[in-house]
């Protein structure tokens, strides 16, 4: 079998995903599998949809009595799939190129990683999510697959990645993580470690089901306990790890974690608003992580 698609997916139905995935497959003539993996989903409607999933031609469901996590659920995943090469897709993707099968398909077989990219709506798509939708566009230039392929490792994203089945079981998601945040930087460090290729392209799929504010924020929160969960691991492809270092250097972390409990409030009011600040943004996540590791919080 060429390939087999995987789709993690928690409160997020798959089933609109899956078809256009799955007549993009019989256009191309591909040997391809499907599988959806539900996570333990608490919203009836997304687990029945996920579920349906596996009525579908080419296609399988694995339904999770309970929540696993991310990483586990990806690792489940590569365990079941029966491909010579997987490519990851998240729930809550959207196919934008007819050719976007035929790109992955005309690469194959490969011993390298290949990571598609990821683009979002050119116009905001509600303001309430506007601090996801903000965040994300002013990343988008740093993330051309020219960009991306400057630093291939630290760059890596689960959102659109292929790779090869053998490579995957070697190298599993870190089960360490699970919560939100770094588990596809943790995998760019392990690939890099044993030598394997990341080859980034264009070939990107639409984000479309934006978080709102608040849960952005607070994901974005967690992805602060993750990072400081793993920063051993981590420094050297965290460029929030090497502005924390920089900051220490200077003695100015104990500063940083004093200025969040004074001004986070104010902050949030800004950032969980209609025309939220990324700078602040970014200083909100500086101090935050400060704060946290003078706490020594842990996830």
């Amino acid at each position: 079998m060429d390939l087999s698609i995987l789709i993690p997916a928690y409160n997020q139905s798959c089933l609109e995903l899956v078809r256009s995935l799955q007549q993009l497959c019989r256009a191309e003539g591909a040997s391809y599998e499907i599988v959806v993996a539900d996570d333990g989903s608490t919203d009836e409607t997304a687990r029945r949809e996920n579920a349906s999933v596996g009525e579908l031609e080419g296609c399988r469901a694995i339904m999770q009595p309970q929540n696993c996590g991310r990483a586990a659920t990806r690792n489940l995943l590569v365990r079941e799939s029966r491909g010579d090469h997987l490519l990851f897709i998240d729930s809550d993707a959207r196919v934008v190129s007819q050719a976007f099968i035929a790109s992955y398909l005309q690469m194959l077989p490969t011993e390298a990683v290949v990571c598609g990219g990821i683009v979002h709506a050119d116009e905001l798509p509600d303001e309430s999510v506007s601090l996801r939708w903000r965040y994300e566009k002013s990343c988008e230039p740093q993330f051309t697959a020219g960009q991306r392929s400057t630093h291939p490792y630290q760059c890596l994203r689960t959102f659109n990645i292929l790779l090869p089945r053998n490579v995957a079981l070697a190298y599993p998601f870190d089960e360490r993580v699970r919560n939100y945040g770094y588990e596809d930087v943790l995998l760019g460090r392990a690939l890099e470690q044993a030598g394997i290729e990341v080859r980034h392209i264009d070939n990107p799929l639409l984000n479309y089901d934006l978080e709102d504010n608040a849960a952005f924020l607070e994901k974005t929160r967690e992805s602060m306990r993750t990072l400081q969960s793993a920063e051993t691991e981590l420094r050297g492809y965290s460029s929030l790890l090497r502005i924390y270092d920089r900051m220490r250097r200077f003695q100015l972390t104990r500063p940083l974690a004093a200025l969040y409990q004074m001004f986070h409030s104010a902050a949030e009011r800004n950032l969980l608003g209609p025309n939220p600040s990324i700078r602040l943004l970014q200083l909100y996540k500086l101090c935050y992580y400060c704060d946290i590791k003078r706490k020594g919080c842990r996830v």
